[in-house]
């Protein structure tokens, strides 16, 4: 109790000497600058007004000749910068690192930071010689995400920094936004201040869609510069990391006149159109990852459009239905709505609960219109497209081509009818092989030849058939019964020419050794050729007389 005593008797000390002193702010390029007569401090992102006048700040005085600075209640704007469903942590242990403490441009590493309840924090500043020139700034550990919105009355409302029921909000009056975008706090409020002198505005600590602070940025907070409404969109756009759907749905038409954090998990932009009175949201019923409450296309107009300027600016604005605009399009209007047919898909476009599309050629569009402003309105239509044989509806609901093979399908993975060539096998076409099989039979013939040795004996009157007569001696010749030697080798002997004439055949006194082959191929009847073969031998001749 007695420490508790104490303590509550520091705090009041402390407490007193803020509210003895005379503080006023001043608000600068800079920041806000709090001046107590005794430690003037810039401060920058930490709000205006009392969130900067009710800081407690105490010294204590060190034994080198420096003191360190306590300064205590700073708002920790990065608690639940987002929704934790994003991703999104930050730890009390990470204060630290998001606040940058510069004294005369030179930077002081020495501090420290302690969390304390409902989104605070105190800041320690040790080994200070002065005051002079000191500044402390709050930086953000990531993009803040912002959801789009169109105010539908088209006039920027009296008393900005305050939310407002969702239905006279589009799209859809359904808190679907236009898209959800990534907004830098850090070059983002830097920009408001330099440009506009505009701060940002907390209110209180909220704890529904995580415990975070509620703040406003608009031309309602301090604004020094006097920005009107496309000033301050100017200045704080460029901070916006990816705006290419706002530049599609609207052009240069919207302009955002308050960047906000309210009680919901992300951030809002609500915003106007400049120049343009009235507004068309086209709708798609929904594919894949598409939400048919998402706005794909607007067409903005200073004038009702009649039913053929409005097929013209559909074409022209809404490139995420229209595959080729070049393309050669007929188009058609009834009661029922109006239609599109391509060569390879087609689409209708019917009413979708505020307006409604011409019924004939010479109509106009019918359009919603507010009391806040007689001059503007709002129609919303929806688009159904209907995709030929061979496509099926994919991401954004345009046309794609099956996969191979499909004729039809129902999405990139499942066929429901197949190519000629191919059959439907759980979902997809698988093509059908056809196999040829060759059966190649290999006939062997083997030839024998066997040599069969034969002698043959000739007589002397004997006639031979198939023995080709030679001629004969016309006179006689006597031989000596002397035997004669040849020494002919084989190579000196001619072979005898087998013919089918008669051939005269000599006795001879020594037998001569006649081969005979016979060639044998499978076949019923051999064929046999007698071949006469002369070997060197000892031969002795003798005449033979013709009978």
């Amino acid at each position: 109790m007695f420490k508790n005593i104490l303590k509550f008797f520091a705090l009041f000390t402390v407490y007193n000497v803020v509210a003895d002193a005379k503080v006023s702010l001043d608000y600068t390029n800079d920041g806000v600058l709090r001046k107590d007569g005794e430690c003037n401090i810039n401060f920058i992102n930490f709000g205006i007004n009392n969130d900067i006048i009710d800081l407690k700040i105490k010294k204590e005085n060190n034994s080198n000749g420096t003191f360190n600075l306590l300064i205590s209640d700073l708002k920790n704007a990065n608690a639940y910068l987002n929704n934790k469903s994003t991703g999104y942590t930050f730890n009390d242990n990470e204060i630290k690192n998001y606040v940058k403490v510069n004294q005369n441009g030179n930077a002081i590493k020495d501090i420290e930071a302690t969390a304390a309840p409902h989104g605070r924090f105190s800041l320690l500043i040790k080994n200070l010689k002065s005051c002079e020139g000191l500044s402390i700034k709050e930086t953000f550990k990531t993009d803040v995400l912002i959801n789009s919105y169109l105010y539908y009355s088209n006039v920027k409302p009296n008393g900005i920094n305050h939310a407002y029921d969702i239905v006279e909000f589009g799209p859809s009056s359904n808190n679907v936004p236009y898209d959800t975008l990534k907004w830098n706090m850090n070059t983002g409020l830097d920009s408001a201040r330099e440009k506009c002198g505009i701060y940002i505005d907390y209110h209180e600590f909220d704890y529904t869609g995580g415990a975070h602070w509620k703040w406003y940025l608009s031309t309602d907070n301090i604004n020094n510069k006097k920005c009107d409404n496309p000033a301050f969109y100017a200045a704080v756009k460029d901070s916006y990391a990816n705006y290419e759907v706002m530049e599609e749905l609207f052009g240069d038409h919207y302009n955002g006149y308050v960047i906000k954090r309210e009680g919901s998990g992300i951030g809002h932009m609500d915003g106007i159109l400049v120049d343009q009175k009235y507004l068309i949201e086209i709708y798609q019923n929904g594919c894949d990852e598409q939400n048919k409450d998402q706005v794909i296309c607007t067409i903005s107009s200073n004038k009702k459009l009649i039913y053929k300027e409005f097929t013209q600016e559909f074409v022209k604005n809404c490139p995420s239905i229209i595959e080729d605009p070049k393309e050669e399009v007929k188009w058609s209007v009834d009661e029922n709505g109006i239609t599109a047919k391509y060569d390879s898909y087609s689409f209708n476009i019917t009413n979708y609960n505020r307006g409604a599309l011409p019924k004939n050629e010479n109509e106009s569009v019918s359009y919603k219109e507010f009391k806040a402003a007689n001059s503007s309105g709002i129609a919303r239509f929806n688009v159904c497209t209907k995709c030929g044989d061979g496509t099926y509806i994919g991401e954004k609901c345009k046309c794609v081509s099956c996969p191979e093979n499909c004729t039809k399908c129902l999405d990139g993975k499942t066929c429901t009818e197949c190519a000629t060539g191919s059959e439907l096998i759980d979902g997809a076409c698988k093509k059908i092989i056809t196999t040829t099989t060759t059966t190649t039979t290999t006939t062997t013939i083997t030839t024998t030849i066997t040599k069969v040795p034969t002698t043959t004996i000739v007589e002397e009157t004997e006639t031979v058939d198939n023995v080709t007569e030679k001629e004969e001696p016309t006179e006689s010749e006597i031989f000596d019964d002397e035997e004669e030697t040849s020494d002919a080798n084989d190579s000196d002997i001619e072979e005898e020419e087998v013919t089918d004439e008669p051939t005269e055949v000599k006795e001879e006194d020594e037998d001569d050794d006649i081969e005979e082959a016979t060639e044998t191929e499978n076949k019923p009847k051999p064929i046999t050729k007698v071949v006469v073969v002369k070997r060197p031998k000892t031969i002795k001749k003798c005449l033979i007389k013709k009978n």
